[in-house]
């Protein structure tokens, strides 16, 4: 193969890969944070508000410490992201969160799983790009693997109707969030977009508590956890995900992304005491081993989406660079 045009390209993505699984392994604690939230009778709204709440500061104080200009992300077209996160973004996560209250967490977090095989085929509609046999193996074999790690829930959850309501629109909402993210973050900086998505999330969650009320944690624990969620699963992931999602595309960030699924078992095996299964320990290892089959075919496969705007080509510039 040729050695010019390729090399750059596959250096550029290793930044990429390796920020999009680092966010992903801080979403896998989520899960296990809610719940305990959950105990503490804060509801999925006013958890995701304090979430967003809390991590817009720490990403203000970031950008100011970047010296990004804000207003010339603006004026260049960063109220789009805004407004994602206010409708796809808001309502996929309210979705997934608000169906862990009722549904088995097994049944919901299968459910949401399958957003892989969805961004495939939006892949091809929106981006024109082929879905090769193997890459569809890979997806399957990591869908296997998230069956397995669910199943001892699946055998003994149940399907609460209200639950299912909620969970099933979210991986849906979830590939369109991740769609449009792929094309309008590629012209702005990291930072810029994660304030604009979660800005257009804290905006439709405060609408939301504005009518059903804001509660507050039982005690200091609730606020620790609260503030976790906000800053390492909240703002250093969303800036994960606002630079690695351009570069990636949304099915490859999909498929990365199921090491969230792997977290959760890890965190429960090493944090909580739950014990090591086999459909745990072989539904681990069939989703690592798909994410890694699926990268080695998607560098044959057609030319990724390409690096963000050279300096001065219509990109949000900060004042300091």
């Amino acid at each position: 193969m040729s050695a010019g045009p390729a090399a750059p390209g596959t250096i550029r993505l290793w930044p990429a890969v390796l920020a999009a699984t680092g966010g992903s392994v801080m979403v896998g604690f989520m899960p296990i944070i809610a719940r305990h939230l959950y105990d503490q009778g804060i509801g999925a709204p006013s958890m995701l508000l304090w979430r967003y709440a809390i991590a817009l500061p720490a990403l203000l104080l970031a950008a100011a410490a970047t010296r990004l200009d804000l207003a010339a992300a603006y004026r260049d077209g960063a109220w789009r992201i805004a407004l994602v996160g206010a409708t796809l973004g808001a309502g996929q996560t309210l979705c997934f969160w608000e169906s862990l209250k009722t549904l088995d967490t097994s049944i919901a977090v299968l459910l949401f799983y399958t957003y892989p095989a969805l961004t495939l085929l939006l892949d091809r509609v929106l981006f024109g790009r082929p879905i090769r046999v193997p890459a569809v193996s890979c997806v399957a074999i990591i869908l296997a693997g998230a069956a397995l790690i669910t199943l001892p829930g699946l055998r003994h959850g149940t399907l609460d109707p209200t639950g299912l309501a909620w969970a099933l629109p979210a991986p849906l909402l979830y590939v369109f969030y991740l769609a449009a993210n792929s094309v309008l973050l590629r012209r702005h900086p990291p930072l810029a977009g994660a304030l604009s998505l979660y800005l257009g999330m804290a905006v439709s969650f405060a609408a939301i508590g504005a009518v059903q009320g804001l509660d507050l944690p039982a005690g200091a624990d609730g606020w620790v956890m609260l503030v976790f969620i906000a800053l390492g699963p909240g703002a250093l992931t969303i800036t994960l995900f606002s630079y690695s999602v351009p570069l990636l595309g949304p099915s490859s960030y999909a498929i990365i992304a199921n090491l969230e699924l792997v977290t959760v078992v890890v965190v429960g095996v090493t944090l909580l005491g739950e014990p090591v299964t086999t459909e745990r320990a072989g539904g681990g290892l069939l989703i690592v081993l798909g994410i890694v089959g699926y990268g080695l075919v998607r560098r044959s496969d057609a030319p990724r989406p390409g690096p963000r705007p050279a300096s001065g080509e219509r990109v949000a510039r900060s004042t300091g660079g």
